[in-house]
């Protein structure tokens, strides 16, 4: 989990701010379709934007993100995003079914 761990900071310290969230979307995304085969997770990127929405465990959700607030995630930590995104997730009743490799390294990561 060091590596992954060291990885994730090398990519949060050198990525440009909404590539970076792509990058963290993409592994909710992953995972929202683990505990959930029938889930339909997308990730956009726009002009000054970054957007995660879809369905997962029958709860339609949506988190929009500025090139701004993803900056100030991404400077917070390396996995301080992940964080807010599963938080802000769990406040919709979607929650992880299990405890995987990632999210112990989201949860048990300081910042």
């Amino acid at each position: 989990m060091e590596e992954a761990v060291s990885l994730r900071a090398c990519m949060a310290a050198h990525l440009p701010a909404a590539a970076f969230a792509v990058c963290v979307m993409r592994c909710v995304q992953a995972e929202l379709i683990r505990f959930d085969p029938k889930a339909a997770v997308h990730v956009d990127r726009g002009d000054g934007y970054v957007h995660l929405y879809g369905e997962a465990q029958g709860t339609a959700f949506s988190l929009l993100l500025t090139n701004s607030e993803a900056d100030e995630w991404k400077a917070d930590g390396p996995y301080a995003l992940d964080r807010y995104i599963w938080t802000e997730l769990g406040k919709k009743g979607i929650f992880p079914m299990q405890m995987t490799p990632y999210l112990q390294a989201v949860w048990l990561t300081e910042s």
